[in-house]
């Protein structure tokens, strides 16, 4: 006959450490973060010149970084736990049991059966020592808690009590314990240094909601009250931006939702399923209203995992709720990167195909299901190891404490004997977990699987080719496959100003910062992009009769200042008509000087300085080109201008003018280009300016 293992605790069941893996990635992917956080800042440095919509924009993808501080900070409270300790208990005031405000009175209080009872943080301290030696407990008499765990130090714990659990443990005393068998089931795992009282992970998802209303809400309702997300491309950056949000907190919660169902299990099997329920309604109101429902489960759905905490649907639940986050992750990104697409010109087909593709490329390409795999490949000998050590040395124990009983706390039958919990990284697992296990590998395998075969392609020629030719049609890259990681995001391409045109990289991905997704590719040089070629299919003025003096008609009179008096038409060659009544809108006022060389100036930092190429008795023919570049744009202007002189006060002004926008970001690994053209034809009506003499011309 087999001998039943001496500790009965130890032998609880525990999903994988979804918790750990989440920071690991985040570590692996801090270098992409980085690399997004420097393309954000740039963004913002442009606020000046890109306008407001673009500023709006930017400053939503900062928002997607925040969650990225959370985590950053969450890997520094490993390396700082005293800190973190020291900070925690200040802000909670939590105190030791024998502090001066919380020792115990030097008369028992009461007795049950005519035995006398311990004071409760007597009590409770002999409860906690006798399943985990060395935790401390600290008390508080806040509200709005019962009890969490946190690190006191590297190698040392404490747990939190609060007046709620108090309450309870006088009133329900099986109900208290049962909530501090759930904090040891935290303890066991190792889990009090990711989450607890004092964790950057439970604070993101507390303040993110707030987040989302003050720097989501806010700038895209102003966006659309100022008209500014009316334009395509803006609402396409702003469409990515709102996809993103959901994917910030999916495996976060995941994470913290799969360690709170392993912690109720460990405290089911020790306490029993009932006595778990009732502490969980009894203490539902106080400590998981609100937001606090965000990063513990709902109540309703801990009672029904508690219920069938040994059935293998509720094993299920806790086990697969972290990949299935970051499958839901990679379909919100599909979703959100689909209309994106579209609204910056693709076609339905094209740019379902392409999401497609990115999305079956980000199965394969990103180290997220690579890594999901690996642990649940490890998880089972892993725990089946630590199981067999934590055996020999609980049952050493075991022997040594037995000449020397501690004093019984409990009404509850000796039968069910106390386990020393070690704090482990995994929980032993049962022998009858097959089909946990086997869902657990096939999940990540079938999807890894899929991502290797060759089943989705990108659109031939790209998600733009099947559009009408013409220098509107924006022309976007996206090499590489999206990423999934531990947070989400959407790149932000940089506008053109003035409306000379904007331009944004579209891509269906995400990663831990922001969201988009390291790639195994090289990463594409941050080289800025080439200046613009001059659009094809633009009128020109064809020269007039030369004058028969052969020289300039106006050299004689010197240089010439005139004001624009008015725009007699404004017309569109490509783009829409309101693009060109913007552009007559800032030339109304504006200043021309002909010069004795033969050029002509304007005091529009946008006009380029026009030189004469030819001219007659009446008509003078000019060509300029302006190109202003940042480190991610360039935009050139070209302009070609009839100027018509007469014996009247007044000169007729004719312009061609076309302007390219080309945008190049490397976010993440991941290059965003885009170019956007427009070309108008206008006529302006100058008048000589009064004010300027030729005596009193600056030399």
């Amino acid at each position: 006959m087999t001998k039943p293992p001496p500790l009965g605790l130890a032998r609880s069941w525990g999903p994988p450490p979804w918790l750990w893996l989440t920071l690991a990635l985040f570590l692996a992917q801090l270098p992409a973060l980085i690399g997004h956080a420097l393309g954000v800042g740039t963004g913002l440095g442009r606020f000046g010149e890109a306008g407001r919509g673009r500023f709006v924009t930017a400053v939503l993808s900062l928002v997607q970084l925040l969650p990225q501080f959370f985590l950053l900070a969450a890997v520094l409270a490993l390396l700082a736990p005293r800190a973190r300790c020291r900070r925690v208990e200040r802000r909670y005031g939590l105190l030791a049991p024998d502090d001066p405000l919380m020792a115990p009175p030097v008369a028992a209080p009461g007795s049950r059966d005519g035995i006398a009872e311990p004071h409760f943080a007597i009590a409770m301290t002999e409860f906690v020592h006798t399943h985990a030696p060395g935790t401390r407990l600290r008390l508080s008499t806040l509200d709005g808690l019962s009890a969490r765990v946190y690190p006191g130090g590297r190698r040392t714990t404490r747990i939190g009590v609060f007046a709620p659990l108090v309450h309870l443990w006088h009133t329900d005393i099986e109900a208290a314990r049962a909530v501090l068998l759930h904090e040891l089931g935290h303890l066991r795992r190792g889990e009090q240094h990711v989450t607890g009282l004092g964790s950057p992970l439970t604070a993101l998802v507390r303040v993110w909601p707030y987040v989302l209303a003050g720097f989501v809400v806010l700038p895209v309702t102003l966006l659309f009250v100022t008209g500014n997300a009316t334009a395509v491309l803006t609402l396409a950056e702003v469409v990515l931006v709102l996809q993103s949000v959901p994917k910030v907190l999916l495996l976060v919660v995941a994470a913290l939702w799969s360690a709170e169902l392993g912690a109720d299990r460990f405290a089911a099997r020790a306490a029993g399923a009932d006595t778990v329920v009732r502490a969980l309604r009894s203490l539902a109101k106080g400590d998981h209203g609100g937001l606090a429902r965000l990063y513990h489960p709902p109540v309703r759905m801990r009672v029904w995992c508690v219920s069938r905490a040994e059935t293998t649907r509720g094993r299920l639940l806790s086990t697969l709720l972290w990949p299935l986050a970051l499958l839901a992750q990679l379909l919100l990104t599909t979703l959100g990167a689909f209309p994106a697409y579209v609204l910056l010109g693709a076609s339905g087909d094209r740019a379902a195909r392409q999401v497609l593709a990115l999305a079956h490329e980000s199965l394969a390409g990103h180290p997220a299901w690579w890594a999901t795999l690996a642990v649940a490949l490890v998880w089972p000998p892993a725990t089946r190891a630590r199981r067999a050590r934590g055996d020999r040395s609980a049952t050493a124990r075991s022997e040594r404490a037995r000449p020397a009983p501690a004093r019984p706390v409990s009404a509850r039958p000796s039968s069910a004997r106390p386990a020393t919990v070690s704090p482990a990284l995994v929980g032993p697992v049962p022998a009858r977990s097959a089909v946990v296990y086997a869902a657990a590998v096939l999940l990540p395998a079938v999807l890894l699987l899929v991502g290797l075969l060759p089943l989705a392609s990108r659109p031939a020629g790209g998600v733009f080719a099947d559009d009408p030719a013409g220098p509107t049609a924006p022309a976007t890259r996206v090499p590489g496959a999206g990423g999934t990681g531990t947070g989400g995001g959407a790149g932000a391409g940089a506008g053109a100003e003035n409306g000379v045109g904007a331009g944004t990289g579209a891509g269906a991905g995400s990663g831990t910062g922001a969201g988009v997704g390291a790639t195994t590719t090289a990463c594409p040089s941050r080289a800025a992009p080439r200046d613009p070629s001059r659009p094809t299919g633009l009128p020109t003025f064809t020269p007039g009769k030369p004058s028969s003096s052969g020289g300039d008609p106006d050299h004689a009179r010197g240089p010439r200042t005139f004001l624009t008096l008015g725009v007699t038409s404004a017309d569109p060659l490509s783009g829409t008509r309101s693009q060109a009544q913007e552009v007559a809108d800032r030339l109304r006022g504006a200043r021309w000087t002909l010069r004795d060389d033969g050029t002509l100036a304007a005091d529009l930092a946008e006009v380029p300085v026009l030189r004469t190429t030819s001219v007659d008795a009446t008509t003078r023919l000019l060509t300029g080109k302006r190109t202003r570049r940042t480190d991610v744009s360039a935009t050139t202007t070209w302009m070609e201008a009839r100027l018509v002189t007469g014996a009247g006060p007044t000169v007729r002004l004719d312009l061609i003018r076309a302007a390219t926008g080309a945008t190049r970001a490397v976010v993440d690994c991941r290059e965003f280009t885009s170019t956007s053209t427009t070309a108008q034809r206008l006529s302006l009506t100058l008048g000589n300016d009064e004010k300027s003499r030729p005596s009193e011309r600056p030399r």
